[in-house]
């Protein structure tokens, strides 16, 4: 493997892992998700690379008012 392709492969891999933990810890916290069931996001996230976290972050998250700890921001 070329010197170029690891060194662009382990940012990526590092921003993939980082964006997979806040999605996985983000679905796990909230009251409600949108779109599909919790576990369905959570196969989305690990199973689908760097796009599942995204769509998970863009179309699944719950409400504005619904806050990962279950508090509102009132």
């Amino acid at each position: 493997m070329d010197t170029k392709m690891i060194l662009l492969a382990i940012p990526l891999g590092v921003i993939e892992l980082a964006l997979a933990t806040l999605a996985v810890v983000d679905a796990a916290r909230r009251k409600a998700v949108r779109g599909l069931p919790r576990w369905a996001w959570f196969l989305v996230v690990i199973f689908v690379g760097i796009v599942g976290p995204i769509l998970y972050l863009t179309l699944g998250r719950g409400e504005e008012g619904d806050e990962p700890d279950g508090r509102d921001s009132h």
